[in-house]
């Protein structure tokens, strides 16, 4: 037998994390003022279905009929012994889930008039009950209204906002909470210890995070992997439970996590295809990033919510905090949130999480660090006279400079040009040459460069436009840009600087080469 259903709470003392629903049954049984009508709400696998054969349970308890004080279920009587095999009459559950018409509903109004065959109440429980169409919650609101006096009707819902208001006010609801990672721990170690598993303290605290407060996600995982001890002597470690739940080394996810903050491109490309090509669940791995960079964001906002993370987690967490801005770290989690459901749906299973890497490291003016910032507001200030910081003349005086006749600048630029510094070499005929050279050291970059124009070239600057404003960050990168203005120094002979525009109307001449050397890449990558 599975361990969620081995370990089903048959008592209330067993109920762990929903204090405010067990005292308020309990209360109820000892006086004996119950309702007709509950409503269990509340996420998966907090403990709705179970609280509600337990109250089912104790309600038609022959044990607890005799000894009016008590208000736990005897366990002892034929009554509880039938419902704790599910082989008792008078507890009907229900599945909405599948029996969601107004059909279901109609024999459920014949047969309620029907009294118990043993016990003194007849229970229904109606899981899922937000399933129900609209016909049949109309079909069972008269009888929620007008009971019998021996049914009792017990609701639960994972999506208490799809019941219709008039079934919520003919019903007492109870709201079942997650189970704290605490609390969850505290479950897996008595059961490990009553199936005497001998598993690491950590491996635990692996399950309760992945239960998410569920506690028969919990109790499911610790099943899997309790396969895995061979003998008693043998300890169950993070790894083995790692390797057996598909996750990833957390050591790999606190990996990304820093050099993210550190904006080390590299170092995040090769991590995501090592990741991809040991076969990890890429999902998992994102959420276990998404789930860190939460923390450094609670730090980063001087909300330290989160007790469970080690010191030296902490130390690691308090590091990426002053590396990185808060608008980034929301980013940061934002783009990692967009792609977690398309990383099963990609063509190329890594290929979202690298753009938002490429995205996420090329974006400088959030990226940008304190030391640089610090060495901005360092740099000795011009001084500039008041009045002609405030008074227009300035402005006027620049402004025929601009406008010019081009001739007579054309001209005067010549002469001087002539006079001082080498006509320039690098022209429209010539940069297929550069991109060459820039192939040699990255084949990726003179991909790009290949979707570009040069749409200037000045004494000492060239001017590139991409169609995409990704393609231009990328162009303008620090490290492409040395490669780049290496490779036009060796075929013009003359430094140049290089910059990059976007302009979406661009019509690229030569859209084969750009095929090519993709195409190229490609092959290279993947060795065809």
């Amino acid at each position: 037998m599975s361990f969620y259903r081995k370990y089903r709470p048959q008592k209330f003392i067993d109920l762990i994390g929903q204090d405010h629903i067990r005292t308020t049954l309990i209360n109820a049984l000892s006086s004996g003022s119950f309702s007709h009508a509950y409503l269990f709400s509340g996420p998966r696998g907090s403990g709705k279905t179970s609280s509600a054969r337990l109250l089912a349970k104790a309600l038609n308890c022959q044990g607890r009929v005799l000894n009016k004080e008590s208000f736990e279920p005897c366990d002892k009587c034929l009554s509880c012994k039938e419902i704790m095999t599910g082989a008792n009459l008078d507890m009907i559950e229900i599945d909405a889930a599948s029996n969601r018409g107004i059909d279901e509903m109609r024999e459920l109004r014949e047969k309620i008039h029907f009294a118990p065959s043993a016990g003194r109440f007849k229970v229904y429980i109606i899981d899922e009950c937000h399933m129900l169409t609209k016909e049949a919650f109309n079909a069972l609101l008269k009888t929620l209204e007008e009971p019998p006096a021996h049914a009792i009707f017990i609701l639960a819902t994972t999506e208490i906002h799809k019941v219709p208001p008039t079934i919520l006010s003919r019903t007492q609801s109870f709201e079942f909470k997650k189970a704290s990672q605490e609390d969850i721990i505290s479950l897996l170690k008595k059961i490990a210890k009553a199936e005497k598993l001998n598993i690491e303290d950590q491996a635990l605290g692996l399950i309760a995070r992945l239960s998410f407060g569920a506690y028969r996600d919990a109790l499911s995982m610790l099943d899997q992997v309790g396969s895995l001890q061979i003998d008693e002597k043998h300890q169950i470690s993070l790894s083995e439970v790692q390797a057996v739940l598909g996750q990833t080394a957390e050591g790999l996810a606190w990996e990304f996590c820093e050099n993210l903050a550190k904006n080390n491109r590299l170092a995040l490309m090769e991590l995501v295809e090592k990741i991809y090509f040991e076969g990890k669940d890429l999902e998992n791995f994102i959420t276990q990033v998404i789930t860190i960079f939460r923390v450094v964001l609670l730090k980063k906002a001087d909300l330290n919510l989160d007790s469970e993370a080690s010191k030296e987690d902490l130390k690691k967490i308090a590091e990426m905090a002053d590396l990185l801005s808060l608008e980034k770290i929301v980013l940061i989690i934002e783009k990692l949130s967009e792609i977690i459901g398309k990383v099963k749906t990609s063509i190329l299973g890594q290929l979202p999480l690298e753009m938002v890497v490429f995205e996420l490291t090329s974006n400088q003016e959030i990226a940008v660090k304190k030391e640089v910032v610090q060495e901005i507001k360092a740099e000795p200030e011009i001084s500039i006279p008041a009045e002609i910081k405030i008074t227009s003349p300035v402005i006027e005086m620049k402004a025929p400079v601009v406008n010019s006749d081009p001739v007579i600048n054309k001209e005067s630029n010549e002469s001087i040009t002539g006079a001082k510094a080498p006509t320039p070499s690098v022209d429209f005929d010539k940069w297929p040459d550069v991109i060459t050279e820039v192939k040699s050291q990255n084949n990726t970059l003179a991909a790009l460069l290949g979707g570009t124009v040069v749409q200037k070239v000045s004494s000492n600057q060239i001017d590139l436009a991409a169609r995409f404003k990704f393609h231009a960050d990328q162009i303008c990168n620090k490290k492409n840009l040395v490669i780049i203005e290496a490779a036009v120094l060796k075929i013009a002979g003359i430094p140049y600087k290089v910059d990059c525009i976007v302009d979406k109307n661009l019509e690229i001449k030569k859209p084969v080469e750009v095929e090519e050397a993709i195409l190229n890449n490609a092959k290279e990558v993947f060795e065809l």
